[in-house]
């Protein structure tokens, strides 16, 4: 991306830099340019690295993150107190946005996958903006609904798909929020988004390799056949 977010942006050409980056965010998208150049001027980078927690479930939340670069994974403890993704989000994302909407606290666990650059911007500042534009107040329910949805299909997957039509409807879906064919997940990160062991997952990878469907790597799973995979997620 055109986004360095490793410096400190000060300069009006910066803040133009980070409020055309701010348009390309369904979050931000909704606002006026001048409301994205003024939001820019108030943010700031905060850089994470590999394996780097971003904050905890339960940690007082007070800002909204815009990934400019870099991956991360959104997860909470089930009931044995195993981890459980329920998201990952890349560049152009945005995560901890819940805190927009109350003061309550984090809801899950945020943890960078790769190096990882994002865009820091407190409540407040947000809020004081989005309350001067009703219209952009009603599309960011609309996002909000949309992400609801989201999580919604990804516990009926949990539920109605056996485990290696979850693993390859995870796969694919991956792939493509990726825009590639290659999925950058550990395979115990992989279980964790599934729901379920690692040993169980790996024997399922294993079969998909075997067949020619995947080539598995160091931290990422290659897709080979897409096709075969689709085969595998019967509801």
């Amino acid at each position: 991306m055109p986004l360095d977010a490793g410096r400190h942006y000060s300069a009006d050409v910066d803040a133009t830099a980070i409020a055309d980056f701010l348009a390309e965010s369904p979050l931000f998208a909704c606002l006026s340019a001048d409301d994205r150049l003024a939001l820019a001027s108030k943010m700031r980078p905060r850089q994470f690295a590999r394996d780097e927690v971003v904050f905890h479930r339960d940690d007082a939340a007070g800002q909204v993150f815009l990934i400019a670069s870099g991956t991360v994974k959104v997860s909470v403890p089930d009931e044995q107190g195993h981890e459980v993704v329920i998201a990952l989000e890349r560049g152009g994302d945005v995560f901890g946005e819940l805190a927009l909407f109350d003061e309550g606290p984090r809801s899950a666990t945020v943890t960078a996958l790769t190096e990882t650059h994002t865009l820091a911007l407190a409540r407040q500042e947000f809020l004081t903006t989005l309350e001067r534009n009703p219209d952009a107040m009603r599309r960011m329910l609309a996002l909000l609904v949309k992400t609801v949805r989201h999580s919604t299909g990804h516990v009926e997957d949990l539920v109605f798909l056996d485990l290696p039509g979850r693993v390859a409807k995870c796969l694919l879906d991956l792939a493509e929020a990726s825009g590639g064919n290659q999925v950058d997940l550990t395979q115990e990160d992989l279980a964790s988004f599934v729901g379920a062991t690692r040993v169980s997952v790996n024997r399922v990878l294993a079969d998909l390799e075997n067949r020619g469907g995947i080539k598995i790597g160091r931290r990422h799973i290659q897709l080979k056949d897409r096709a075969l995979l689709q085969s595998e997620i019967r509801y």
